[in-house]
């Protein structure tokens, strides 16, 4: 619960900066300081989350490639947040509820429960609202 938690916590810390510094720092910037930052704090987990084994050639592949599919998300995430508003993207970024199940269900088998499928329905509805409850009044 508690990585949930701080999971949950970084990532809106995460959003919130990048929305607010979309507007005067060019994307590379952002990258750059976005991964420094993550490399700095995760690092001295290391030890409790590596077992001293190296990646095979396979794995490493993959751990390159979810490094390059995360920079080039982040490197368009920060351009739709430099044309779009963020009031309007927000919303969209739910699908991400869609993706991480499938994947969660392709990858490891494992499916939500009824209170999480309840708890991602409420969120998405809210996202929803919002898109709808803007347009209607503009």
């Amino acid at each position: 619960v508690a990585c949930a938690l701080g999971a949950a916590l970084f990532y809106a810390a995460y959003q919130l900066l990048t929305r607010k510094l979309v507007a005067t720092e060019p994307a590379l910037r952002l990258l750059f300081y976005t991964a420094l930052f993550g490399t700095l704090a995760m690092s001295p987990t290391l030890p409790w989350a590596w077992d001293g084994r190296l990646p095979t050639l396979a794995q490493a592949g993959l751990i390159v490639s979810l490094g390059v599919y995360g920079g080039v998300g982040h490197f368009f995430l920060i351009r739709a947040f430099r044309q779009t508003p963020a009031a309007l993207l927000s919303p969209l970024l739910y699908v991400q509820l869609v993706w991480a199940t499938l994947l969660g269900w392709l990858a490891f088998g494992d499916l939500p429960d009824w209170i999480s499928v309840a708890g991602m329905l409420v969120i998405a509805a809210s996202g929803l609202f919002l898109i709808v409850d803007r347009r209607h009044f503009r």
